[in-house]
């Protein structure tokens, strides 16, 4: 039996929320730090660094409160569920990332347009290796942790992990070079070297969250998943219709957070018309048994043999 089968929806919200607390104590810690380092070497790539851990740490709260919030029951004002609160928390994580990365972008420019700055080579290097080496192994922890889990909300705190040790390391090389052309007929490009290394990050980063926004916001429009859950539920309800000689079959597939969204319609002949309830339900048990996977599933079934209800 995989982890995944052993373990139930209630012990996966306890890991990802101890998950996130791990996160969110441990970004804490490495931004208060960087906001030390970024302030005293005048680095505008390290205090970006630490604005992108501070923003981290925030979403993550929400992160905390959403998935909190999602496994209350269904209720009057929430009749079908929370599970919306999952990709709307998740695009409101993207969109800030993407704002941030466009707002250093843009100051960075700024920067180089003004002359660049120079940075305390010295004082940035400590916190630099130690943040490049730990946000590497946290990164590899939490996408280990996500893969078992399967948990967006953990695989968001993976990329923020990856994100930072990518522009910890991008920022080393940088002051790296700033550090070698002192005294060199390069000195003069030292003061860009700051500058030109965030907008170089800045627009590497924003491919990622920009693909999850687009992703989340597909979900909370309800656009088909375009997956395997999809095309699973797709054959299995056509070997229904083929079994049973139904004359068609319309299947309908969205999906919000970890829940799906299923309607299943089936044209009966006429000569089918009489099939009692007992029948039907036992269909329904057969196409639920294919279906039914490491996933939550809002279901509905449907006979009619008049294609106008189908639609």
């Amino acid at each position: 039996m995989s982890f995944l089968h052993s373990m139930n929806a209630r012990q996966k919200r306890i890991q990802e929320r101890k998950l996130i607390k791990i996160s969110i104590a441990t970004g804490s810690l490495l931004t208060i730090w960087a906001i030390a380092v970024g302030i005293l070497g005048d680095s505008k790539s390290i205090i970006f660094d630490a604005l992108f851990s501070m923003v981290g740490i925030s979403l993550s709260g929400v992160s905390l409160l959403v998935n909190n919030f999602i496994r209350k029951p269904d209720d009057d004002n929430l009749p079908f569920g929370r599970s919306q609160f999952e990709p709307f928390a998740i695009t409101v994580q993207s969109s800030v990332i993407i704002f941030l990365c466009l707002y250093s972008l843009a100051t960075s420019v700024i920067d180089i347009m003004n002359g660049g700055k120079t940075v305390e080579f010295g004082i940035a290097l400590p916190y630099l290796v130690f943040s490049i080496i730990g946000c590497f192994i946290l990164w590899l922890f939490f996408r280990k942790k996500a893969l078992e889990l399967k948990s967006e909300y953990v695989r968001i705190e993976s990329t923020e992990w990856q994100l930072d040790a990518l522009l910890s390391l991008g920022v080393l090389c940088g002051l790296s070079l700033s550090y070698f052309f002192t005294n060199t007929r390069f000195a003069y490009i030292i003061p860009y070297l700051d500058p030109v290394m965030v907008v170089i990050i800045s627009l590497v980063f924003l491919r990622i969250p920009t693909r999850t926004f687009w992703k989340n916001i597909r979900e909370l429009l309800q656009f088909a998943p375009d997956d395997e859950v999809e095309e699973k539920i797709h054959e299995a309800s056509d070997q229904i219709a083929e079994k049973y000689n139904f004359l068609d079959s319309l299947v309908r597939v969205a999906k919000t957070g970890s829940s799906y969204t299923i309607e299943i319609d089936f044209l009966l002949p006429k000569s089918l018309s009489d099939m009692n309830v007992t029948d039907l339900d036992m269909i329904r048990q057969e196409l639920y048994d294919e279906i039914k996977g490491d996933y939550k599933m809002w279901l509905t079934i449907s006979f009619t043999t008049e294609r106008k209800w189908m639609i």
